[in-house]
C-alpha cells in the first residue's frame, strides 16, 4: 500500500488548528466523531490517510494538498 499523505500530516494539522484558534473538539464534532477518535489521528493511533485528509480539509475549508505528498497533489474540485 502506498501512503499518499506526508508523514508529518498530523503535525501540519495540529499546527493549523493552533494557529487558527480551532479546537480539536470542534473539528471532531464537525466530522461526527468523538474527540478521542480525532485525537487518535493527531497522535498516530489512527492512520492519517488520504481519505481522512480529504474529509478534514473539507470541514476546515482548506486544500487537502497540504497533507499530501508532492507526487499525489493535483487540483481537487
Amino acid at each position: 500500500m502506498v501512503l499518499a499523505t506526508q508523514p508529518e500530516a498530523p503535525e501540519i494539522l495540529k499546527d493549523y488548528l493552533k494557529s487558527h484558534g480551532i479546537t480539536q473538539t470542534f473539528v471532531a464534532r464537525q466530522l461526527g466523531m468523538s474527540a478521542s477518535s480525532f485525537n487518535g489521528y493527531l497522535n498516530g493511533y489512527q492512520k492519517f490517510d488520504a481519505d481522512f485528509a480529504l474529509i478534514v480539509s473539507k470541514v476546515l475549508d482548506i486544500s487537502p494538498s497540504i497533507f499530501l505528498k508532492q507526487i499525489y497533489r493535483k487540483p481537487v474540485e
